[in-house]
């Protein structure tokens, strides 16, 4: 590559912190929306750069936006790795500028300036300009240092201490749940009816193999059953599966209602293949997959946005309208919820701002988003309308509250 710019630079380094992020549950990372340029500094980016660097959000901290933000342990030395499971790693790029020079030193102050409010913090920059007294300065001020040989070569050259950051900013907490919840809206509930992701608990609590027992009484899709009760918060996924205290809750209602485990089991088989919605085929479940549904993080932001709309006499709300007030609520969550990984170029302006005339565009969004998620909002009584996977249609299909709490 004739240049090292600022693009090449980070992208080399994001591929050495983080060189599996496809096939890890544990990782994500997202770029700032600054690198969704085509052109730096006279230099016309790559689109494999650019490949690279995506996803882009934009997350706005106390000290600046990062020019990387992470979550998960980096590749890489990391000193007092242990302290955190998750830490969160901000990243500055500093590239050669056309005249040739590397300005590390601000790297360095800029990645030290945000370790009050992340775990880890790095700078990146050709291996050839990381001087001495750059790694002194680095290892003075706790920033980890990674060297750039070339367009995708890169290594840890100083490594950093992990530090206590205090509350974390909104956007980074959306980065942290994107994290968690891996994929989120993009693939996160590939089936549509919300009894599928109850049903998942139930067959963990009964003294049998559980993929068998799902199988047999909810779908034959029980990966996908489980990782949607992960999503909610009724299983804890990591190692064996175990059942959180509102997986537990869901299993004390069922012996309620139906007196044994497998008697709710014979009655979920009994809803397999039925299209009613949820709450007019079993209402008091529907209430229980209600409550359950608001506890995820991203049901409360489309509930609140769609109050906002109403509130403003937008009823039926547009996709479009959905997804820009949520931005204007929580724009880095929103960002993850709504917009495809490709998408969020043509959403996002360089400052973070948003393109509304890109919102028009229905390649934009995760389809997750306007069916398989929204069909479950609909089965438990939420919004109005089912929801569609017809991408086009999708753009005018109706979102409103069945119940808004604002005057009608």
């Amino acid at each position: 590559m004739a240049t090292l710019a600022e693009p090449a630079v980070l992208a080399a380094a994001k591929d050495a912190l983080y060189p599996d992020l496809e096939n890890r549950d544990d990782q994500y990372a997202v770029t700032e929306s600054q690198f969704t340029a085509d052109s730096w500094g006279g230099w016309c980016v790559p689109d494999d750069i650019r490949d690279r660097l995506r996803p882009f959000n934009s997350i706005r901290l106390e000290s600046g936006e990062p020019d990387l933000l992470g979550v998960g342990p980096p590749a890489g030395e990391v000193l007092d790795g242990s302290v955190a499971s998750a830490p969160v790693v901000a990243v500055e790029a500093k590239g050669r500028r056309e005249n040739g020079t590397v300005d590390v030193a601000r790297g360095i102050e800029q990645a030290h300036a945000r370790l009050s409010e992340v775990n880890l913090g790095y700078v990146a920059s050709p291996a050839a300009s990381v001087t001495e007294t750059a790694r002194s300065l680095a290892r003075e001020l706790n920033v980890g240092v990674v060297g750039v040989e070339g367009a995708e070569t890169a290594s840890v050259l100083e490594p950093p201490r992990v530090t206590g950051a205090g509350e974390f900013a909104t956007g980074v907490e959306a980065i942290r749940f994107r994290a968690r919840t891996h994929r989120l809206t993009d693939g996160s509930f590939p089936v549509n009816h919300p009894k599928n992701y109850l049903g998942y608990p139930l067959a963990l609590a009964v003294d049998d193999d559980t993929d068998a027992v799902y199988e047999e009484h909810v779908i034959r899709l029980a990966g996908d059953g489980r990782r949607g009760a992960i999503l909610l918060g009724l299983v804890e996924g990591s190692g064996v599966d175990r059942l959180t205290h509102l997986g537990r809750e869901v299993v004390r209602f069922a012996r309620t209602e139906c007196g044994s485990v497998e008697s709710a089991l014979a009655r979920f088989d009994s809803w397999t293949g039925r299209s009613t919605r949820f709450t007019e085929l079993a209402p008091r479940w529907a209430q229980l997959a209600r409550s359950v549904t608001m506890g995820y993080e991203p049901t409360r932001l489309v509930v609140e946005a769609l109050e906002r709309l109403h509130a403003d006499g937008v009823r039926p709300a547009t996709l479009p309208e959905v997804a820009a007030t949520a931005c204007e609520i929580n724009r880095p969550l929103a960002v993850e919820v709504f917009f495809t990984e490709g998408g969020r170029d043509a959403v996002l302006r360089r400052d973070g701002t948003l393109r509304e005339a890109a919102l028009d565009d229905p390649s934009v969004y995760k389809s997750g988003i306007h069916f398989q998620y929204k069909a479950q909002l609909y089965h438990v009584g939420l919004v109005t309308d089912r929801g569609t996977d017809d991408k086009a249609a999708a753009l005018a299909d109706a979102w409103a509250l069945e119940h808004p709490v604002g005057p009608r």
